[in-house]
């Protein structure tokens, strides 16, 4: 054979291999089921938007939940929180009558099988112990001083204020590293990552301008909606407004960015009145992500449209992927929050459906379509 035909076959071999963009583009379906029904509430009780879930070192769920309130959505309470055992049976509610609780977000269990609760309603994190039992508390609502709404009204056109330490605007998710410290996405308002110790002391807070505006460089956000860390330490920020997930040490010095460039197929649709040019609704732009637990780690990320939950190494290398937008098993609306306590085992929390789904993969036998 030609000896320039060798190299230019063994220059096209290398690309195939080391481009991240043809990796994701060749990765393939991963097959699945959603077990039917699995989650059992009481008669006369009902979920409703779950923003949160996550399970406990028994197996335990917990789901973080949009409900409890009557009249006008934005009202003193609109979340609750409940327990299921393993199967999916009731086991109870807690914390009824917790002052945090009034716009649900994001439910996440530590290593010790404490309850954390992150309220982007009242700008509140709670630690609950494994009874129930509040333990530390971050940020602080709001006072309801002559108004039954959880925060007083803004004018359409007003700025953010700049954000202050020890303060949350909207938080959305948290995570630990395996020294303890707390790492919390704070949100839809600071567009910043905030470090805080294990006792709840601040560190540091990054984002552009130390938080309130939107950036799209490295350390910068724009609606940092989810976070997670690996056993590293490395910790892996859902920065769904730029379309990727952010990844950093435990200092929060900027390692690499993630983005996955996975085209929606032509029959997707798109729910809720959203267009497709919004960047949270763009393929691959990240709602939810949660990290295995050892020896092998690997990264689940969902996002809205067209609906889909990716699998990845750490490095950011698409694995397989799984799902369509829909309402019925096996279809996906608005993953809002995702547990997997395996690495075929995922638990996903929907908005617009009222459901979790538990998810079995089956990576042994992949197809070229699961629809």
């Amino acid at each position: 054979m030609n000896r320039s035909i060798i190299v230019s076959l063994v220059w096209i071999s290398l690309i195939l291999v080391t481009s991240p963009l043809l990796a994701q583009t060749a990765a393939e379906e991963i097959p699945f089921d959603s077990v039917p029904n699995f989650l059992k509430m009481p008669p006369g009780m009902y979920l409703g938007e779950n923003a949160g879930v996550a399970v406990n070192s028994m197996g335990h769920i917990f789901v973080y939940t949009r409900s409890g309130a009557p009249g006008h959505i934005i009202a003193p309470q609109a979340a609750q929180l409940f327990e299921f055992a393993p199967d999916g049976s009731f086991i109870r509610e807690l914390g009824q009558n917790l002052y945090s609780k009034a716009w649900a977000h994001a439910v996440r269990i530590d290593d010790e099988d404490n309850i954390w609760l992150v309220d982007n309603g009242s700008d509140m994190i709670v630690k609950l112990s494994p009874e129930g039992q509040v333990l530390l508390v971050l940020g602080r609502r709001r006072e309801s001083v002559a108004s039954t709404e959880v925060r007083p009204p803004v004018e359409p056109n007003e700025p953010t204020p700049p954000a202050r330490d020890t303060a949350f605007n909207e938080p959305t998710d948290i995570t630990w590293d395996p020294e303890g410290n707390i790492f919390i996405s704070d949100g839809y308002k600071n567009m910043s990552v905030a470090k805080l110790d294990k006792y709840g002391n601040w560190i540091k807070r990054i984002g552009k301008g130390n938080g309130a505006e939107r950036g799209d460089g490295p350390g910068e956000f724009n609606n940092p909606h989810g976070i997670a860390a690996d056993a590293e330490g490395n910790i892996y920020v859902a920065d769904r407004g730029n379309r990727r997930v952010e990844v950093f040490d435990s200092d929060l010095n900027f390692l690499r960015h993630i983005t996955i460039d996975i085209p929606a197929p032509p029959d997707a649709t798109i729910t809720g009145g959203y267009s497709t040019e919004m960047v949270p609704f763009k393929p691959g732009a990240p709602w939810a992500v949660c990290i295995t637990p050892g020896p092998n780690q690997v990264l689940f990320v969902a996002d809205a449209y067209p609906g889909r939950v990716y699998k990845l190494s750490l490095d950011g290398t698409v694995l397989g992927y799984f799902g369509i937008n829909g309402k019925q098993p096996k279809q996906f609306n608005w993953i809002h929050a995702m547990a997997c306590p395996s690495e075929n085992e995922v638990l996903v929390a929907e908005l617009l459906t009222w459901r979790v789904q538990k998810l079995l993969l089956k990576p042994t036998g992949m197809v070229t379509s699961s629809r």
